[in-house]
């Protein structure tokens, strides 16, 4: 191609390039006085209060994320971190994009100060995860104070909510020492069962006594795990078993038993052996049918008697107000009878007490019961049975601990070799005639392990 050739395609390109240029700043030029007109700012005015609506996606994300922090533990692999940030950063900048474009719409300014004071958990239980803490803060910082709120409710909202976190977190740390044990414990054991069902964890107790050692399992399946980090689940720890006075040389081994002969291995010891089943549990087995129990009324709560349409004589309100609640007052012994479904509507929790014996292995299998159980044995005893734990539902979301957001999130260290047993010193006294002689002896004593029925 000769020279002129190029330089007339070079021409040719570049204005091109300008025509386009010069179309996308008509464009914009068109877009701002359209905008400017009466149905331009009604549009406008349209899309920010449909976009208002994904702040209560943020507000509903930042609460989830509080619950989170309190009753589970954060975990980010070091390898994660910068993927984790950078998601972090991305849904900051997006939510943030959003509010601030509809920071004077009342949906986005109410999902700005309802989330403040859920701030507050999510700081003190993940100060270590700046790569959560930071973007997050930024965000925070720039959207209360760009919000379309006025000036004078903005300052003293922003000095309530300072304040609240002020003393939040002088009443958790104040709380947290007062619960704080006397004692030293020292974990000399962590880990997962070879089935992968359980944590648990082996801790040597100093205490004013002799000192114990004691044995702690918790779900591992109950966890909120992510592509990028790993939600601990707090509140389902359980001590199993204790056993006092320290000593070294605590064994406890895990092994695996068949449902079949956990079955038999609990009627041979126990033939009268009852589980008591919960609501579920009897509809799993088809219990619920034909189920009834007798209640007198006095012993239902208000609520529940005016949803059976009855009122106590005996209690001053319903006695005053039947005709407003639209009950019949009877005597407080009166008794009703009520099904399984009713009582489930009432919110009675019905139960059911059923002998091992006379449970079949496709019940145990239906209620969970695996083929395959792990079992912890401490020396020779049997102190923990997976078997046992599903029947009971000991590790159930019901019987989660909510006062576990107390607890801290860092995990003490393991130390295999445990601690030095203190010694204790005793004096005996030998009496020959009418000569005495005291001399010193070093005596370690050893009591039984404490009986733990599983």
């Amino acid at each position: 191609m000769s020279t002129n050739a190029r330089k007339s395609v070079a021409m040719s390109g570049r204005q091109a390039a300008a025509g386009a240029g010069d179309q996308i700043r008509n464009a914009w030029t068109a877009a701002k006085e359209a905008i400017r007109t009466k149905n331009g700012q009604y549009f406008v005015l349209a899309v920010q209060f449909l976009l208002s609506f994904l702040s209560l996606l943020y507000l509903k994300g930042v609460i989830k994320l509080a619950y989170y922090s309190m009753f589970y533990k954060l975990d980010i692999p070091d390898e994660n971190r910068g993927k984790y940030c950078f998601l972090v950063s991305l849904a900051c900048i997006f939510f943030g994009a959003v509010m601030l474009f509809t920071r004077r719409q009342i949906v986005t300014r109410i999902a700005i100060m309802c989330s403040m004071p859920f701030y507050l958990p999510i700081i003190m239980f993940n100060y270590k995860h700046l790569v959560l803490l930071v973007p997050l803060g930024i965000m925070v910082v720039i959207t209360y104070l760009a919000s379309g709120t006025s000036e004078g409710p903005k300052t003293i909202f922003g000095a309530v909510f300072l304040m609240i976190y002020v003393i939040g977190v002088f009443m958790f740390l104040t709380v947290q020492n007062i619960l704080q044990p006397a004692t030293q414990e020292t974990v000399i054991e962590r880990g997962v069962t070879p089935g992968g069902s359980y944590r648990y964890s082996i801790v040597q107790v100093l205490d004013q006594g002799d000192g114990n050692t004691y044995v702690a399992v918790e779900p591992n399946d109950a966890d909120v795990e992510y592509s990028h980090s790993k939600w601990y689940a707090k509140g389902f720890r359980q001590e199993i078993y204790r056993e006092r006075p320290l000593a070294k040389g605590f064994k406890a081994e895990w092994s695996t038993q068949t449902r079949a002969e956990i079955t038999k291995e609990l009627i041979t010891k126990n033939p009268s052996t009852v589980f008591v089943l919960n609501a579920d549990q009897m509809k799993q087995l088809s219990l619920n049918v034909g189920y009834a129990k007798d209640y007198e009324i006095g012993k239902l709560s208000r609520t529940q008697r005016h949803k059976l349409g009855y009122g106590s004589n005996k209690d001053a309100i319903d006695s005053k107000l039947a005709w407003l609640f639209r009950v019949t007052l009877m005597d407080p012994d009166y008794t009703v009878t009520l099904d399984f479904d009713k009582m489930v509507e009432l919110g009675l929790n019905p139960t059911y007490e059923l002998r091992l014996s006379r449970m079949t292995d496709d019940q145990l299998a239906a209620l969970g019961v695996p083929e395959e159980n792990e079992v912890l044995k401490v020396g020779k005893k049997v102190v923990f049975r997976q078997y046992v734990a599903v029947l009971e539902r000991r590790f159930s979301p019901e019987n989660r601990d909510l006062s576990a957001f107390l607890d801290t999130n860092e995990e003490p260290e393991v130390h295999p070799e445990g601690v030095e047993i203190p010694v204790k010193e005793t004096t005996t006294v030998s009496t020959t005639g009418t000569t005495a002689e005291t001399t010193d002896e070093t005596t370690t004593t050893v009591t039984e392990a404490q009986q733990v029925l599983w």
